[in-house]
Order: structure tokens, then C-alpha cells, then sequence
């Protein structure tokens, strides 16, 4: 394997896989799911294996971190930096590691997260991911433990010369009637072209619950592609709040397979795009047991020249009888130059079902300016006033009081 390898081709290793595959050629426009991807920028992306420790994090970028109490892994460039990580002195139940050290004394725990057939890699960019995310961060949570204090995971990355994009995973498995709260940040420092290609799997079994929450912030220069895979067992819930703020192409991928009966997954988002930033969502929830509901809620705020995409996917899979499922995507387009396109996907393959979906995409309400506008309020800030009232659904959603603060403040920047 080269020092850097870009995305016109991706072999992953024996030992990452556990069996051979053969090239894959990357996207192109033809495949839906990357239609409005920004194909030139993604072959630029230079991928390699990781440092042999992580680099230093200028105060600047430091400074971008929420600042949440609790259990903290940070990663810098595809590598764990211990040094600003937490990982001992744990609350009860939970365990904390790093994926570099599960893959070094016990591989198989990783085996749902590395080892697929050629047939199951989605891309070459999952792909490279499998090969050259090599570290990151391992989260276990033991049966029956309810954690209270969330769980931050901090991605970070610095293109460099030799290489400009970094790969990490994190690897997330909740034991039966446990509970807990995982953040995961993505942000960035410098100036230079690059990317961030981050990759999550969750496993939650019977009657656990997860409340998930994305942080995409990295800066207008780089690249962020990020996805994660769920498999729930009967009775759990997943709550998942993404927040797709950053970077001059954000791609926020989930990929909930519900394959216990009864289990529960809320997704909901919200994207704010500015300048000539694409912010992409690709959704798709598989109803494959009885008696199963999600909810799909997102919400985009497009400025300027900014495109916002969501693609959502709701799949009954025979058998699937009792299936409640319903997908939400408003849309709010600050210029009559940015452009929202969303594409909600059904398939249906069971009886005794209701699913439905809707989206709008509108402006701002111009009565709604005018009544605040008669009561002394300022056109600027009364058009604030109206861009908080459309992400507030998403943004009260969150639990975490500090992390509601940090996205009103980041929200702040955006609208201003």
C-alpha cells in the first residue's frame, strides 16, 4: 500500500478484512446517492495509513471543542490522542478504548465493523475507511447500566502535505436495558485542502436506548464524509440528532437496520448552509421485524449559493407487519440563488403498514416579518428571530444544556 492513496481506487488489506476485495472504483454522479456530490474535490482526497501518534491541535481549534463534562476520546488525524482523552477513572458499566487497542489484543470484538464482503461495502470511501481506520474510538456500555453523563468523541483533522484526508471509526455497542448519551464532534484546523472520512457502527441490543448526537463543524476548506450504521435489537430506541453546519461538502449518512421487534428510531437534523457550501443527507431506515416505528425529522436552511440535499429511504421488509413510519424534510432558502432537492424513497413489501412522508421548501414568512417589523423590531433582527423559530424544533431536541448553548452560538454566527 502507498504512502497516500487517492479515491479513483481503494484495496482493502486481508488483515482489515478478513477476505480479499477486489478494486472499487469510486462514485460518480450517476449513482444516486452522490449525484450532488462535488466529484472534482473528492478526487483531490489523498487517504493513507495514520501517523504513528496523533499531532498537536492549535488553541484555536481547541477552542471549537464543546465543553462537556464527562468521558472524552479525541482524535486527531485518524489518531487517538490519549493525552487529551479520558479514559480512565469511568463511571460504572462503561468501557472506553481505543480501536487501535481492541484491534491488538482482542480483533474478533471489531469483526462487525471491518470485516465485510465485497458484496456489503457500500463505496470506495467505506472502503477506504475500512482500511486505513485503523484507530479511533470503542464504546461499551455493560447490561442494565444507565450512564447519566454524556460521552464525547472529538474527530479532528489537519490536512498536512503528504496527506490531506484522515480516516477514524468509532465502534459502539449498548448491552440489554442499558442506556447512555454519545456526542460525536467533527471539526478542523488550517487552511489547506482536505477531508475527514469518518465511519460509525452501533449495536444496540434488546431494550437499550442511545441518544446520538453529530456535530459537523469542520472548516469551509475540507471535506467531511461521515455515515453510520445502527443495528437494533427488539425493544431498543435510538434518538439521533445531526447538526450538518461545516465544510464545503458535509455529508451526514445513517443507515438503521430495525432488526428486533418493537425497536424505536428518531432521527432528526438540522443543516444551515452558507456560501457555496453542499450539505448532504442520506437516510435510510430497513423495517425488518414486527411492530417497529421511526421518524425521520430534518430540516435545512440554505443562504447564498449553498445547496442542501436529503434523500431519505424508508424500507419494509417482508414481514415487517405493524410498521409505523413517517419522514419529515422542511426546507428554508434565505436567497433565491441556493437550492434545496430532496427525495424522499418507500418501499413497501408488507401488510398492515402506515407509512408517510412530506416536504416543503418555501422563504421566509413576509407577514411574519411585517408584525415583527410593526412591533419596533429591526429588519435584521427580526429575520434572526424568524431563522431561530425554524431550527428551534431541532436544536430543543438535544438534551445536553451545554451542547444546546454551543449550537445556539454556532447557530448565531451562521445567521448573523
Amino acid at each position: 500500500m502507498t504512502a497516500a492513496t487517492t479515491v479513483e481506487k481503494s484495496k482493502p488489506s486481508p488483515a482489515t478484512q478478513g477476505e480479499q476485495i477486489d478494486v472499487i472504483d469510486r462514485p460518480t454522479k450517476r449513482d444516486e446517492a452522490w449525484r450532488y456530490a462535488p466529484h472534482g474535490e473528492l478526487g483531490r482526497l489523498s487517504f493513507g495509513p495514520p501517523s504513528a501518534s496523533a499531532r498537536s491541535v492549535p488553541a484555536a481549534v481547541e477552542s471549537q471543542i464543546p465543553a462537556l463534562d464527562g468521558p472524552r476520546i479525541v482524535i486527531v488525524n485518524g489518531v487517538v490522542d490519549e493525552i487529551r482523552s479520558t479514559l480512565t477513572n469511568l463511571p460504572d458499566g462503561l468501557r472506553l478504548s481505543t480501536v487501535a487497542d481492541v484491534l491488538n489484543d482482542q480483533p474478533e470484538r471489531l469483526a462487525g465493523h471491518f470485516h465485510r464482503g465485497a458484496g456489503d461495502v457500500a463505496d470506495a470511501f467505506q472502503a477506504l475507511n475500512m482500511t486505513f481506520g485503523r484507530d479511533g474510538a470503542v464504546v461499551r456500555v455493560a447490561k442494565g447500566h444507565e450512564l447519566a453523563t454524556p460521552i464525547h468523541i472529538v474527530d479532528v483533522t489537519i490536512p498536512d502535505e503528504t496527506q490531506n484526508s484522515s480516516c477514524s471509526g468509532v465502534v459502539i455497542h449498548l448491552g440489554e436495558g442499558s442506556s447512555a448519551t454519545v456526542v460525536e464532534t467533527k471539526i478542523g484546523g488550517g487552511e489547506a485542502f482536505g477531508g475527514s472520512n469518518t465511519r460509525t457502527t452501533i449495536t444496540l441490543d434488546d431494550n437499550a436506548t442511545l441518544d446520538h448526537i453529530v456535530l459537523q463543524d469542520v472548516p469551509s476548506t475540507q471535506v467531511h464524509l461521515g455515515s453510520t450504521e445502527v443495528t437494533q435489537g427488539a425493544g431498543s430506541a435510538l434518538r439521533a440528532h445531526s447538526f450538518n453546519l461545516g465544510a464545503t461538502y458535509g455529508r451526514v449518512a445513517y443507515d438503521v437496520h430495525l432488526a428486533g421487534e418493537g425497536a424505536h428510531t428518531d432521527l432528526s437534523g438540522l443543516y444551515f448552509g452558507t456560501g457555496d457550501q453542499t450539505l448532504d443527507q442520506q437516510i435510510t431506515v430497513i423495517h425488518a421485524a414486527k411492530n417497529c416505528t421511526s421518524r425521520q425529522t430534518f430540516r435545512g436552511i440554505l443562504d447564498d449559493e449553498s445547496t442542501g440535499v436529503f434523500n431519505g429511504g424508508i424500507d419494509v421488509r417482508p414481514g415487517a407487519d405493524g410498521t409505523d413510519a413517517v419522514q419529515s424534510n422542511d426546507n428554508l432558502l434565505l436567497s433565491n440563488r441556493a437550492e434545496a432537492d430532496t427525495q424522499p424513497r418507500l418501499e413497501i413489501l408488507a401488510d398492515d403498514v402506515a407509512c408517510k412522508h412530506g416536504a416543503t421548501v418555501g422563504q421566509l414568512d413576509e407577514d411574519a416579518l411585517y408584525y415583527l417589523r410593526t412591533r419596533g423590531i429591526p429588519a435584521d433582527e427580526a429575520r434572526r428571530l424568524l431563522i431561530r423559530g425554524f431550527a428551534d424544533q431541532a436544536v430543543q431536541a438535544v438534551a445536553v444544556e451545554a451542547l444546546r448553548a454551543w449550537i445556539i452560538d454556532r447557530l448565531g454566527h451562521a445567521d448573523g
